[in-house]
């Protein structure tokens, strides 16, 4: 009985670390928020819990939009302050939410006595997303080359407006203006660590290289940066309808030229 005992308690032990706040926030939070290190894809989270009661952020931490929807004031504040990037539901039970506020709480308190480290921003600001490398942010965009690891290419799910034949699809957000809203520092956030479900699937156990990382935001800045016309290209449904048009009438024609005078036997 007592081995029985030991064994449990071992396995109990073994998966504290898996569920601990600290490892919840690193594996959910970490990609869009940080802890007295700035502003990243969403706010600083260094004393939320004296701005807003647990109740509160138990409910925006599971599903931000239905509160939005709901017309919370504090939330639809949030939303617009931010760009209005939706923050994606979790599902945490009450005690997993309340362990990722603690862990917030004894960062805050650990940070007065130690020296924390260079804020997100500061990391990327140095980096230069030049022109040399948008080519190869827009073939490992559009899937004419292949991420290393096998991730799925972009325009799977996401649109650009690049005066490409096919920018992509229409599955997520579209990405024209994803530097502009986010900067260099959230896209990079988001390429590292994906927050959002689809994003998560498509990356799964396939983290991006950190070149691909660096082509793929130059290919975003350029495609911010450059002044396309705002229709130009923006409608695929458009596209693919002169596309198949042009196939028709060249099938047609084909068809007049090689069987028109064919004798029928």
């Amino acid at each position: 009985m007592s081995v029985i005992f030991l064994v449990i308690n071992s396995l109990t032990l073994s998966l504290q670390p898996q569920t601990s706040g600290e490892n919840i926030f690193k594996t959910t939070c970490a990609a869009c928020h940080t802890i007295k290190k700035g502003r990243l894809v969403g706010p600083d989270l260094s004393g939320i819990y004296q701005k807003m009661d647990n109740d509160w952020l138990i409910r925006f931490i599971r599903s931000s939009q239905q509160m939005i929807k709901a017309g919370d004031s504090a939330a639809l504040a949030v939303f617009h302050e931010y760009k209005q990037i939706p923050m994606p539901d979790n599902r945490l039970t009450d005690d997993q939410i309340v362990s990722i506020i603690d862990y917030i709480r004894k960062e805050d308190g650990a940070s007065k006595t130690s020296v924390a480290p260079l804020p997100a921003k500061q990391e990327t600001e140095n980096l230069q997303y030049t022109s040399e490398m948008v080519p190869l942010g827009r073939a490992l965009f559009n899937g004419n080359v292949r991420f290393v690891k096998g991730a799925s290419p972009c325009n799977s799910c996401h649109y650009i407006n690049d005066l490409s034949i096919i920018g992509g699809g229409k599955l997520a957000i579209e990405l024209t203006g994803a530097y502009t809203k986010l900067g260099p520092e959230g896209l990079r956030a988001i390429l590292a660590s994906p927050p959002f479900p689809a994003m998560q699937g498509a990356m799964k156990n396939r983290p991006l290289e950190e070149k691909e990382v660096h082509a793929l935001i130059s290919l975003l800045k350029s495609t911010s940066e450059r002044p396309f016309p705002e229709q130009a290209f923006k409608s695929p449904g458009l596209i693919f309808l002169i596309l198949s048009s042009v196939c028709a009438l060249f099938i047609l024609v084909h068809i007049y030229i090689l069987y028109d005078n064919r004798s029928i036997s």
